[in-house]
């Protein structure tokens, strides 16, 4: 099974000196092709037994072969690992099928509580009216506090079928809640915003990419068209990836007949394969715009290429992540999986989208070095769309309009208050029941939020919270109200005029009513 999804490596404690340099020499040695590759074997079993009973700290032979198989998955790049047989399975709930056993909570760690985020509807936690804000104070009878969240989850997943006791403390409530909640399975959507931005503009959002996203896209896809919906705006940003099929898949019902989507590229004649659109687009020449920013990669970057390369779409934002390595897993004898990186993602133009080569410099040899030489030259090589417009290769995707996001985003202070500004949220909730949309956060709710900080000990910068003022009020405090007292997609669907770069697509997309006319306009004015 091919898997291209962006996953953290997993970091793993320091070793020693003494047998990172003889394990890391030794991998090294067995990496290479070589008549004496039993003879090393047998030098890697006769360290392992030296510092097994030699060396001045216990550490037993189990955990010095383990050590010596991370140091060879560690050196090659962060996305080849050794996945233990019991989290590959929450790996194939979660990033495969969508799914997984538990109770529908979504939570987070704020303020050093456990905190429901939202509910998956249709899920136990949702039928027995947990809402956003509430904390989880004791799971099983066992207090939740300092717990992380991944204390939590493992706590609150289980076998299908089974009770799971939760206590909560919700705003407004004077004593804690008891529920009792039943592990079932919980379907994850992966399109998590989709309506209607203006008569004739549609606005959908991918969060990843699973077995489910296709199905789900074309859902809201039909459901917009019906709506009158005759342009789209796909928000990919912060989609990290998932499943390479699924974007292939996704490419196809926006592509004519026998566009080349992607090329894979490997060592072996069965890791190369090109992928070609299959001529049935559900949504064919309308025009289409996509939103990307620095964590849109992996199936993401596939789909914003494919579009680019063939003109299909409008690409708005900032430069993508860059991941274009293709992960195939290897089931082992012990159980555990082995995902190993076994190529490279092609745009159809032929731009590689991997940014970075991930090797130790003692790991490459004199071929090796030849082939970053030639990687590098491919970097200052001319790539082209179908239209002959140059875009820039190098790794990631670059937009074909370039809009950063909101400086306020990323500004410290933002960051500082922004935990304060959720707890703010539900205790607005608690205290305005009867709120109805649109909403709007003002004056008064702005002056409310500086009061709630100053009750917490919270004394960000005057002049610099009075510059934001605009941007808490008509997104950051509007959002969080809204995605506590409804849901996400209505919170996004009220701030949505306030996100730059979305303003930005929409200007774009309503600005001809062919995609060939408004790339021509586009073109028109980088040349000016």
């Amino acid at each position: 099974m091919k898997i291209s999804m962006y996953r953290k490596p997993y970091l793993y404690g320091s070793i020693t000196a003494v047998v990172l340099m003889l394990v890391g020499w030794l991998v090294g040695q067995v990496l290479a092709t070589s008549d004496n590759t039993y003879m090393r074997i047998l030098l890697l079993q006769d360290v392992v037994n030296h510092v097994s009973l030699r060396y001045v700290d216990d550490i037993p032979q189990d955990q010095l072969y383990q050590r010596a198989v991370n140091g060879l998955l560690k050196n090659l790049d962060p996305y080849t690992e050794l996945i233990p047989a019991d989290e590959f399975k929450r790996f194939q709930e979660l990033q495969i099928k969508s799914e997984y056993l538990g109770t529908g909570i979504s939570i987070s760690r704020v303020n050093g509580d456990i905190v429901v985020m939202s509910t998956f509807p249709g899920s136990s936690a949702w039928r027995q009216g947990l809402q956003p804000g509430d904390r989880i104070i004791r799971v099983d009878g066992s207090p939740t506090k300092g717990w992380s969240t991944e204390q939590a989850k493992t706590n609150l997943l289980g076998p299908e079928g089974t009770a799971v006791q939760v206590s909560v403390s919700r705003v407004g409530v004077p004593e804690p809640i008891d529920l009792t909640l039943t592990r079932t399975p919980v379907v994850v959507p992966t399109v998590t915003r989709h309506f209607m931005l203006e008569p004739g503009v549609g606005y959908l959002r991918l969060s990843n990419f699973t077995e489910r996203s296709v199905e789900e896209l074309k859902q809201y896809l039909d459901q917009l068209q019906d709506q009158g919906m005759t342009s789209l705006i796909l928000d990919l940003r912060d989609n990290v990836g998932g499943l390479t099929e699924p974007a292939i898949d996704i490419c196809d019902l926006f592509l004519s007949k026998r566009q080349l989507i992607v090329s894979m590229r490997g060592r072996h004649q069965e890791d190369s394969k090109s992928f070609f659109s299959t001529g049935k687009p559900d949504f064919k020449d309308q025009p289409l715009v996509v939103l990307i920013n620095e964590f849109t990669a992996s199936s993401s970057e596939i789909v914003a290429g494919a579009f680019q390369d063939h003109d299909r779409a409008v690409i708005v934002g900032t430069n993508s992540f860059g991941k274009g390595l293709v992960q195939t897993t290897f089931p082992l004898s012990t159980g555990d999986v082995l995902k190993i990186t076994t190529a490279r993602y092609y745009t159809p133009s032929g731009r590689n989208i991997q940014r970075e080569i991930y090797r130790r410099q003692r790991f490459r040899s004199e071929d090796e070095d030849d082939e970053e030489e030639e990687d590098q030259e491919k970097k200052e090589e001319r790539y082209v769309t179908d239209m002959g417009r140059e875009v820039k290769g190098g790794g990631g995707i670059t937009p074909d309009v370039v809009v950063e996001a909101d400086s306020a985003a990323s500004d410290p202070l933002i960051a500082e208050v922004f935990p304060h500004a959720f707890d703010f949220a539900v205790a607005y909730r608690s205290t305005h029941p009867g709120l109805q949309k649109p909403f709007q956060a003002g004056p008064e709710i702005y002056q409310a939020f500086l009061d709630h900080l100053a009750e917490k000990q919270v004394k960000p910068d005057k002049e610099k919270i009075a510059r934001y003022r605009r941007y808490l009020t008509d997104y950051l405090l509007t959002y969080q109200i809204a995605q506590v007292t409804w849901d996400e997609n209505t919170a996004y669907q009220l701030v949505s005029r306030s996100d730059k770069q979305l303003t930005k697509a929409l200007g774009i997309i309503t600005s001809g009513r062919t995609q060939a006319e408004i790339i021509g306009k586009i073109s028109q004015e980088q040349s000016n």
